[in-house]
């Protein structure tokens, strides 16, 4: 829901009225245990966003603006250790760095931050450190992440786990669909070598694609912080979320976390990895609104009670406030508040918990203060007020409690000032040169802090006017925020563009994202507000104005920019199907309101069941493709789904080839190997889900996987989808099945008459075609579906999607249309075609004579197999289509005098589906390679029969490869 203002969190400061005057305050953090103490470690951080501490004691603090700041002997160093190119628009910038283990040998260290080289995207690199400096040109890249889209949702920690690995969290940066996609690397737990290689033991490594390879667990969506617990590698990843739930999921390979399906706890989805711990959004220390930060206390020598040894320390940015939690019991309780926004939480070498305080630009420390006698952390600091106007002095302190104060003026105790800080009403100009200090005493001694020097002006403030835009001025997004204004001085007059600092802040409900960071020299301008991002209604923008006049005395005013809104409704056809609004799940209608320009997505799952059919999306009322995006209109829409129903695919019994039992579902709904006999098997439907299955028991009963076993125990939406793999062997229809997470995933009777294994407790591999004795090969056998409907049998008019077919796929030219009836027209694909008698592939000649010849699959002709009823005629790359001329193949012929060829399955072979062809005359119509290398044969010079599935030398075979179609001929 919220986004960390100037920083990549994706979470912020709760939104409160400007101040007439800028001052720098801080209140410190507020420990429930008394013998705790906050004290301000160093200040004058610009945009603080992570830190970490060095092995050597160093704490390294990255700003937004790219530069990463190194902390030594508790003071800030000036010199930064290294500055970096970035973009840091929004909540883009500097937002990671983390030690290699080796470090005091090699001097590595790791940085995550938004790139601007080339496009705009989040970059991994590596830089080698030469003291308090990086090594010019050492910057190593290790990993570029896809080009960003929205400016918001970037993640952004970097840790090294117990096993040497570099583990990276990525934002979905505001794409919901990207979590759950393993074509990106967005949305997810990333884990790399240290060089930057991906781990081949990576649990998507063989499913993902380029850098989601590396994906070691996803479903998240914005993971700004995440720790690494000494000793044990516990992992904790701290998730932002959205509508109401804030998360702590415990780390692990291959673990879902849910996002966009689910935010917080769930219910009835055993795919999906619940968090450790989540806590609501709203006000107090019971909830937030941003997990921020977060630290295993576990350092080499505890300086906290035992009790805390272990704890889990975690943050709330919106909140201001720290909790710790056990991480075995779960049992959690509040451990200090005002915390001035704390967006990172780490633990010193020293046994103090160390907190980044972004709303201070401060780096808090909280240490076990029994015992010891007061110490001033942060001295009061000079200020400059106009006459008339409050002057505030605050010190910080720490030492066993309990603390007292006592403010001095000019070496005289002040009466009544014993709080920490000390506030002088109306200053007057007889005041002006007045030195403050405190004295901090306890139990065990005194201390007395350094003197602030008051000076009081009759110089009044400058005043900032805000020309454009206008009061009540809205905006559309994707236009342009146009700005202006003045300022003047009673003392200096009109003030230069260069007293002038604009600033932009994106409000979202009751907390804010950054949007135009201080701009200082300009007295107008203008700002391009996105229209990808955060899509919720409840919006604005906050243009701030400050001047500064000559003597340092400043002014702020700032104007709200409202949004233009419409309603929108998202619908199904029937009502009550499950719609994606943004990527997040609802049952249809769903309302929502958008703010005109936003780009938005709608989508929707196919096929889906409800009240016991199946249904297969048909199409949108925009003309959009199943999942799309929208540009919110300026006047109120509504986008419907239309579905068709659909028997939702074929039935089978399942046989197990190890024990040759058929799959029942026991008493605990585990399916076992149980029959001896078919008519007792379990019938299951398994119905498509993109290139995967859903399996369906009886009644409304879906397959998944729990605890590594397979369980009927799901609804439609929680069920697993599995991989159906072809495995060969014989006449039958032997199959694997594969889970689409774990590290044994595929199908497996481990044990007779026990469950059947799968997730981490299956087989590691595919089924084996060669091996007929492997326990990962099941046979299905088609069966009727109860209620009545049909097996998988073509032509019969019942639409049953997923039946196998002449080819066994679900594509057009499979012989059955859309109404399941012998089909009439259409293209069935593009195709090279391989002879298996010579393992050549086939090519035209320039006499048009079609034989195989090409020892690469590459070098092959391509052929589209154009439906003509329940036969084929195959098109050449020329646009010509074969015949059967003097028994030959021959590429000669039009659309209407091309030979129709009849297409058979011939059976599994090497995991590949072989196949003959029969045109429609002759005594040996069977295409036949006769001769090497000559021409393919058919009419009366090819095989009298046609193909055997059981002869796998036969040369009337020919397997059929997939291609892209040439682009059509003029």
């Amino acid at each position: 829901m919220c986004a960390v203002i100037s920083l990549v969190v994706g979470c912020s400061m709760p939104s409160t009225p400007e101040p007439l005057e800028l001052a720098v305050s801080r209140a410190g953090a507020v420990v429930l245990d008394a013998n705790f103490a906050d004290s301000v470690f160093v200040s004058g951080l610009q945009g603080p966003t992570t830190m970490t501490f060095a092995p050597d004691g160093r704490l390294f603090v990255s700003e937004k603006n790219g530069s990463l700041r190194i902390v030594e002997n508790g003071q800030l160093l000036a010199t930064p250790f290294v500055t970096l190119a970035v973009d840091n628009d929004n909540e883009r910038g500097l937002m990671g760095v983390a030690f290699d283990p080796n470090f005091a040998s090699n001097h590595y260290l790791y940085v995550y931050y938004t790139s601007v080289a080339g496009s705009i995207h989040n970059r991994v690199s590596r830089l080698t450190a030469n003291g308090n400096v990086a090594v010019p040109g050492s910057e190593l890249v290790l990993a570029d992440l896809p080009t960003l889209d929205a400016a918001n949702h970037n993640g952004g920690a970097v840790r090294f786990g117990l096993d040497g690995k570099l583990y990276v969290s990525v934002g979905e940066n505001a794409v919901s669909s990207n979590s759950q996609s393993l074509n990106t690397p967005l949305g997810k737990l990333l884990r790399f070598n240290s060089d930057g290689s991906i781990p081949t033991d990576n649990p998507f490594y063989a499913t993902a694609t380029g850098l989601a390879k590396a994906t070691w667990a996803l479903g998240l969506r914005n993971p700004f912080t995440f720790d690494v617990q000494p000793g044990t590698g516990t992992l904790f990843i701290n998730d932002v979320g959205e509508g109401g739930w804030e998360e702590i999921n415990r780390g692990q390979a291959g673990a879902n976390y849910g996002w966009p399906m689910t935010e917080g706890y769930f219910t009835n989805r055993p795919e999906l990895t619940q968090p450790f711990f989540a806590y609501p959004h709203g006000a107090g220390t019971a909830a937030g609104n941003c997990i921020a930060g977060g630290a295993f206390y576990n350092p080499p020598v505890p300086a906290f009670p035992s009790a805390y040894v272990g704890q889990y320390f975690f943050a709330d940015y919106t909140n201001n406030w720290i909790s710790r939690i056990d991480p075995n019991s779960g049992a959690n309780s509040l451990f200090a508040t005002a915390a001035a926004g704390p967006v990172d939480l780490d633990v010193g070498p020293d046994g103090a918990l160390y907190y980044l305080a972004r709303g201070a630009g401060q780096v808090g420390r909280i240490a076990y203060t029994a015992s010891l006698p007061p110490s001033i952390a942060q001295q009061p600091a000079s200020t400059l007020v106009s006459v008339g106007n409050p002057a505030t002095f605050t010190v910080s302190a720490s030492g066993e409690p309990p603390l007292t104060y006592r403010w001095q003026r000019n070496g005289v105790d002040i009466t009544g000032a014993t709080s920490p800080s000390y506030t002088l009403n109306a200053a007057q100009l007889a005041d002006s040169g007045a030195r403050f200090r405190a004295v901090v005493t306890n139990g065990l001694g005194s201390t007395t802090s350094a003197e602030a020097v008051l000076t009081v002006t009759s110089n009044q403030p400058p005043v900032a006017t805000i020309v454009t835009p206008v009061a009540g001025a809205t905006y559309t997004a994707a236009t342009n925020l146009m700005f202006s204004g003045s300022a003047s001085d009673v003392e200096d007059g009109a003030l230069p563009p260069s007293a002038m600092t604009w600033s932009i802040t994106f409000h979202h409900d009751t907390h804010t994202h950054p949007a135009m960071s201080d701009t200082t020299g300009i007295a107008s301008g203008s700002w391009p507000i996105p229209s990808i991002g955060e899509s919720s209604a409840n919006v604005w923008y906050r243009l701030r104005l400050t001047v500064r006049d000559s003597i340092g005395l400043t002014h702020t005013t700032y104007r709200d920019v409202l949004p233009v809104t419409v309603p929108l409704k998202v619908t199904s056809l029937p009502s009550g199907l499950q719609v994606l609004m943004d990527g997040r799940p609802f049952a249809a209608p769903h309302d929502t309101t958008g703010v005109v320009g936003v780009v938005r997505s709608v989508g929707v799952d196919s096929p889906q069941y409800a009240n016991g059919r199946f249904w297969a999306f048909s199409s949108w009322s925009d003309g959009g493709a199943q999942s799309h995006t929208f540009t919110t209109p300026g006047s109120a829409a509504t986008y419907t789904a239309t579905f068709v129903e659909t028997s939702g695919g074929s039935c089978y019994q399942i046989q197990s080839e190890r024990s040759d039992k058929w799959l029942i579902v026991d008493t605990a709904g585990k399916v076992v190997a149980g029959s001896a006999t078919q008519a007792g098997g379990q019938v299951f439907q398994l119905v498509p889900n993109g290139t995967r299955y859903k399996l369906k028991g009886s009644g409304d009963v879906f397959l998944t996987v729990v605890t590594n076993q397979l369980a009927m125990s799901a609804n439609f939406a929680s069920g697993e989808s599995f991989t159906q793999l072809a495995c060969g062997h014989g006449g039958r229809t032997r199959v694997g099945f594969q889970s689409s997470s774990g590290s044994a995933p595929h199908w497996k009777e481990t044990t007779p008459d026990g469950p059947i294994q799968s997730g981490d407790g299956g087989n590691g591999g595919a089924c084996n075609p060669t091996d007929a004795g492997a326990w990962e090969g099941f046979y299905l056998e088609p069966v009727a579906c109860s209620g009545g409907s049909s097996g998988p049998v073509c032509g019969n008019g019942t639409v049953e999607s997923g039946e196998q077919c002449d080819d066994g796929n679900t594509q057009s030219g499979d012989g059955c249309d859309a109404t399941c009836h012998s089909e009439t027209g259409g293209g069935a694909g593009c195709f090279r075609v391989q002879s298996e008698r010579s393992d050549q592939w086939l090519t035209v000649d320039g006499a048009g004579k079609v034989a195989a010849i090409s020892t690469t699959q590459t070098g092959g002709a391509i052929f589209e197999l154009v439906t003509s009823g329940a036969k084929y005629k195959l098109k050449a790359a020329s646009g010509a289509y074969l015949a059967v001329v003097a028994d030959q193949l021959t590429v000669s012929a039009t659309l209407n005098t091309a030979e129709p060829f009849t297409r058979y399955d011939c059976g599994i072979h090497g995991g590949r589906n072989r196949y003959g062809f029969e045109s429609s005359t002759g005594n040996a119509r069977n295409w036949k390679e006769a001769t090497s290398g000559a021409p393919i044969q058919s009419g009366n010079g090819g095989n009298v029969g046609i193909c055997n599935p059981t002869d796998v030398g036969a040369w009337e075979a020919f397997y059929l490869e997939p291609a892209t179609c040439p682009a059509a001929q003029p």
